[in-house]
Parts: structure tokens; C-alpha cells; sequence
């Protein structure tokens, strides 16, 4: 087998990038401690990001992001996860990921918001 000694090599690269770059431990961790801690559909386990977790003790996020959407969590359901593209938003005036009221075209749930 001639490609025998670059398995040890890619398999360690692997093991290195789910342990310390991806997201993969830490949205696990959410899920196993709160059951209000879901990923999004249009993400996944490894690319989404939870950029701001709610305050107390849960351990659910409010915002997030992957390599192409931000997320809003406006409740306690999947339904409730709202998302918008990142490149829709390179055109929006004033954008800031974790304030959806800044998310052009997004739907917002006003009785849903937490700041």
C-alpha cells in the first residue's frame, strides 16, 4: 500500500481540526446539556457558530453563524430560527450580525426579540 504512510498524518489532521478549530465539541456539549440548543437545518454540527448565548442558565444561543448565513434564535423551537444570507447582507446599510433589527428584509418576531 503505498499511501499507507499518510493515513496516520490525515487522520491526526483530522482528529485535530473537530478537537480544536470546528465547532462539532462545543454544539454537542449544547445539545447534551439543554434541550433547547438546536442547529439550525440550513447549517450543521461542524460550520455553525453560536456567536451570543442567552443570558442565565441556559446554555441556548440567541445568535449565530455559519460560513454562509447568520441565525437568530426567536424562541424555543427549530421553527423559531430565523436566517439570512450573508451575501444578501453585504448590501444592507448599517449591518450588525447580533442586532437583528439591523437585518435587512428579515422578518422580525417584535413580541420575540431579546436583547
Amino acid at each position: 500500500m503505498k499511501y499507507k504512510k499518510y493515513l496516520i498524518p490525515v487522520l491526526l489532521a483530522i482528529l485535530f481540526y473537530v478537537v480544536f478549530i470546528s465547532s462539532f465539541l462545543i454544539n454537542i456539549w449544547g445539545y447534551i446539556v439543554d434541550k433547547n440548543y438546536y442547529i439550525p437545518k440550513e447549517s450543521n454540527l461542524f460550520i455553525f457558530n453560536a456567536t451570543v448565548m442567552q443570558k442565565g442558565s441556559s446554555d441556548a444561543w440567541v445568535y449565530g453563524e455559519d460560513y454562509n448565513n447568520y441565525y437568530f434564535n426567536a424562541g424555543l423551537k427549530t421553527e423559531d430560527i430565523i436566517w439570512i444570507s450573508k451575501v444578501d447582507m453585504k448590501s444592507c446599510p448599517n449591518f450588525e450580525p447580533t442586532n437583528i433589527k439591523t437585518w435587512c428584509g428579515a422578518e422580525i418576531p417584535h413580541e420575540k426579540i431579546k436583547n
